[in-house]
């Protein structure tokens, strides 16, 4: 820590007037020429009058102290280790340990070190059990962690293997990446299952195609037994010949009784493979009774139609039907769980439809005289046609369902959608999950509300254009998560039929994988349908082998779930119970905690993929054997020290040497006047 210099926050000007009242008050007393001591003591005492009267004007001005200090930062050097099982599955865990810790020990010693790894992040410790990689998302959360400390290097150990995220040989980052290779690059002898494609719903009375990728190395025309069972028993089996390296296996299977199913996919051990832990894997159905139908109007075609159909597509549990007038003829049925009506309240006549679950989307063709029917829900006092572009922001205290906090901020890159600008009256009845957001201002205007009143339910967009939302998103993060749960959350809510039960119980999720904590979230009503509190839950859960744990909770507004943990792989039954007025309430559920095999598909490390991320990034390539020289290495690009400044204030009224240093002149002032006989 160095102080480099000192300044004060006193005018100049302020500082010259006390000088000069000091000069003043000094020569007042001692100008006199009669003066019982010598000329030099007159001036000694005069110097030190001046210097009290100026510290004591200087100190009523009450200045500030500024300190500059410089702080010097070491470099950092992160190693980032991929923990994954596929790192220890072909090479002793104790050998590679053995190669991390003499790089850990060789750069602890000169660098500031942080451990990182891909299932913990920053850690102390380590332990190979992450289910996948994804060295891209590492290294951007390293990026992210330490953005603007000293990082001198980022060391990753990797068998370069990856089956999660992008590759990360391409992408570009403000240090250098050095890598070290891990695992083998030896092709295994082996054979294993390296996909199950399958529905992840059926309907009941229906068949479902399960799809299956075999892959093999050492085995060429070798008969292969892949076969198919639930719970032990086969199901159905196929012997397919190794004549490639990928064999397929296609199965078409009967979804019989309503339920959640595990599928065991297996494919024959053979003699001489490197690990048996990839010959099967798992697939998990839910055999339901039927799909959800929802009607999609427009007046016109709209690109907001093929958005949203795209989400609801990607699950088995909606079937949906468009209808345009004049494009379409109108559906048979009248009947639906929902209806998405597009432009809603344009004066366009599509005949006589019924759902309890209706979601309006307001558009640029909505006629204002037209919205009192939402008068019990939302009121619009447009001012003339003007509109506002606005933005969306994330209401967390929305009841009715959640979204992900990890995605709400992907609202700030959504593009603006344009909405009537006027005064708008939420009423007391609905609740918005989205709230519109004008610049970087939030205002209490909703953009997306909700309203259930118990036999019915509305959700109500201010505007169209939401298909440039999942356009941007899925531009920006490669995905659009948050479009997608926006979407099927809001169908979700408008298709379930109202549940007046007292008592509900519910699984956070239907699928948790290994290692996920698992939630079962539960509601107690009173007779007016008002959540009640303070009541005793009791909670039950059995897995496939008829064990059964008992939990139990007295909720609360603070709490009204169970924590169960993680849990081990399989399907699971769970009783919940309590009691109200004397009566008791149950309610029952499943839920699947599925076991991913990712990490024994592909077990040849790729240390091609590690030299390409360390020469586009300014690092290089080591193999395990290679420690000694990477130490060395890192050693001799001498990096820099960082200096970072900062300023610390303080009155200088608080600095106690200068009280001190006053009292100190006035008082040998006082003692050589009385000495040398001052009258």
């Amino acid at each position: 820590m160095d102080k480099s210099w000192y300044s004060l926050d006193v005018s100049s000007g302020w500082i010259v007037v006390a000088l000069l009242v000091a000069i003043g008050l000094s020569l007042l007393l001692y100008s006199k020429k009669n003066v019982p001591w010598h000329r030099s003591a007159n001036v000694l005492m005069g110097f030190l009058r001046f210097l009290g009267i100026s510290l004591i004007i200087i100190l009523l001005l009450n200045p500030i102290l500024e300190l500059y200090i410089n702080t010097e930062e070491t470099p950092k050097v992160v190693l980032l280790i991929d923990n994954s099982e596929s790192v220890i599955t072909r090479i002793p865990e104790a050998e590679t340990r053995k190669s991390i810790d003499l790089i850990r020990e060789g750069i602890a010693s000169n660098y500031d070190l942080s451990l990182f790894t891909l299932s913990d992040g920053i850690t102390d410790s380590l332990s190979f059990d992450s289910k996948t990689t994804d060295l891209s998302e590492a290294l951007r959360s390293v990026s992210n962690i330490y953005d603007g400390q000293n990082v001198g290097a980022v060391i990753v150990c990797s068998d370069g293997i990856i089956n999660k995220g992008q590759s990360p040989e391409y992408l570009t980052f403000d240090f250098p990446v050095y890598t070290v290779g891990l695992g083998d690059t030896i092709a295994p002898k082996d054979v294993a299952i390296k996909s199950v494609i399958g529905n992840k719903v059926a309907y009941q009375g229906n068949q479902f195609p399960v799809n299956v990728t075999v892959s093999q190395k050492g085995y060429d025309n070798e008969e292969l037994k892949v076969k198919v069972l639930e719970n032990r028993k086969l199901l159905e089996e196929k012997i397919v010949t190794a004549t490639n390296n990928i064999i397929k296996a296609d199965f078409l299977l009967n979804a019989d009784e309503p339920g959640l199913r595990r599928l065991e996919i297996a494919v024959s051990n053979l003699q001489g493979e490197s690990t048996l832990a990839n010959n099967s894997q798992q697939l998990y159905i839910d055999v339901i009774e039927g799909k959800d139908n929802i009607l999609i109007l427009a007046p016109a075609p709209h690109p907001d139609i093929k958005a949203i159909r795209s989400v609801l597509s990607q699950t088995s549990n909606y079937e949906t039907t468009l209808f345009i007038p004049g494009i379409h003829t109108p559906p048979a049925i009248k009947k639906f769980d929902a209806i998405i009506e597009l432009e809603a309240f344009s004066g366009v006549n599509y005949g006589a439809f019924e759902s309890t679950g209706h979601w309006y989307i307001l558009g640029s063709k909505t006629r204002k005289n037209q919205l009192s029917s939402l008068a019990n829900i939302l009121n619009i006092n447009q001012k003339g046609n003007k509109t506002d572009l606005v933005k969306g922001n994330y209401n967390p205290n929305f009841t009715k369902f959640k979204l992900d906090n990890d995605l709400v901020n992907r609202f700030d890159n959504y593009p603006p959608v344009r909405v009537p600008f006027g005064d708008y009256n939420l009423s007391a009845t609905a609740e918005a999950l989205i709230y519109q957001k004008i610049g970087s201002v939030t205002t209490e205007r909703p953009l997306l509300a909700f309203y259930d009143n118990g036999t019915e339910k509305s959700a109500i967009l201010i505007g169209s254009g939401i298909w440039q939302w999942k356009l941007q998103e899925q531009g920006r993060e490669e995905n659009s998560q948050l479009f997608d749960a926006i979407v099927q959350k809001t169908v979700q809510f408008l298709s379930i039929k109202a549940n007046k039960d007292r008592f509900i119980a519910r699984p956070r999720a239907s699928n948790y994988q290994v290692g996920d904590r698992v939630y079962i979230d539960t509601e107690v009503y009173n007779d007016l349908y008002e959540r009640a509190y303070g009541n005793k839950i009791t909670l039950s859960i059995s897995n496939e082998q008829n064990q059964t744990t008992s939990y139990e909770l007295i909720d609360s507004e603070v709490n009204s779930s169970f924590n169960l943990g993680s849990l081990a792989a399989g399907i699971y039954q769970f009783r919940a119970q309590t009691t109200l007025d004397q009566k008791n309430f149950s309610e029952t559920g499943s839920f699947v905690v599925r076991d991913i095999q990712m990490e024994q598909i592909n077990l040849t490390a790729n240390h091609q993929r590690l030299k390409s991320l360390s020469s586009n990034t300014g690092g290089k390539f080591y193999t395990a054997a290679q420690a000694d020289d990477l130490i060395n290495d890192l050693d001799q690009n001498d990096y820099s020290n960082v200096i970072h400044t900062s300023i610390q204030d303080f009155p200088l009224i608080n600095t106690w040497w200068i009280i001190f240093l006053i009292v100190a002149l006035f008082t040998i002032e006082w003692f050589l006047r009385k000495y040398l006989g001052a009258y």
